[in-house]
């Protein structure tokens, strides 16, 4: 069985919530759930963090953390680096696992790993149907429609498909924001160059796409829980504490 491992990014800063990686009213650091619920699907936990005061976090719970450049783009920037400083083989199945996601289930890491571990592709993602309530309009929420094969064919902000027939068959599909690749693919990823559809959709996945790279993708109902605000954190620490007692 080929090696995986999780990485999370973990950068401190955040323009809606600063620190927010580090808070910690549970009684945890933020990125402590994140780190515990990837543990439940991978062998192997590893934090890739922009500032001293996060690996001191995670090194104070005892997990391994590596310290990156404050300036990476974004996340699978920070994952090569990572991969560099932990000096991962070519094969090795790195799993970017989000660090404001401290409910993500470890069916939706294991759904990814699936996804790209498929013949043919060269990065792993998941799926989930819409949940009721859900509006398909709504440019926040990303949807994907696949190919046959279960590979991704178009990741938009837009309602895809469009239901223009009645007998249509084709599902209405939320994008989970997590991905799988091979530590050889993550360094080819990074540096190809931006597309006129990820800048149009501002969707860094499509470059993927657009560079000929096919994305295979599991379906696994989930509901998303990311932290992105103070408000998203006090419903967190509501649930959680509610969950203790």
């Amino acid at each position: 069985m080929d090696q995986v491992i999780a990485i999370i990014p973990a950068r401190l800063g955040s323009t809606r919530f600063p620190g927010k990686v580090i808070a910690d009213r549970t009684g945890h650091p933020l990125i402590w759930h994140v780190w515990t619920a990837a543990r439940r699907a991978c062998p192997r936990v590893v934090v890739a963090a922009d500032d001293a005061r996060v690996v001191d976090a995670v090194r104070g719970f005892g997990g391994e953390c590596v310290l990156t450049r404050p300036d990476h783009p974004n996340g699978s920037s920070r994952l090569a680096e990572a991969t560099r400083l932990l000096n991962l083989p070519d094969e090795t199945l790195v799993v970017n696992v989000q660090g404001d996601e401290p409910e993500i289930e470890p069916g939706v890491i294991a759904a990814a790993i699936d996804a790209a571990r498929r013949p043919g592709v060269h990065a792993g993602t998941v799926a989930s149907p819409l949940a009721p309530g859900d509006d398909p309009t709504d440019p926040n929420l990303v949807k994907v429609v696949l190919d046959a094969e279960g590979r991704a064919l178009y990741f938009s902000r837009a309602h895809i498909p469009h239901r223009r027939s009645t007998s249509g068959r084709a599902p209405a599909l939320r994008h989970v924001g997590i991905y799988a690749y091979r530590v050889a693919f993550l360094r080819t990823y990074v540096g190809l160059t931006p597309t006129p559809l990820e800048e149009t959709e501002v969707l860094e996945q499509l470059r993927i796409l657009e560079h000929g790279y096919r994305i295979g993708v599991s379906l696994h109902a989930s509901t998303p829980q990311g932290i992105d605000t103070p408000e998203q954190y006090d419903a967190f620490v509501a649930r959680w504490r509610a969950a203790k007692c």
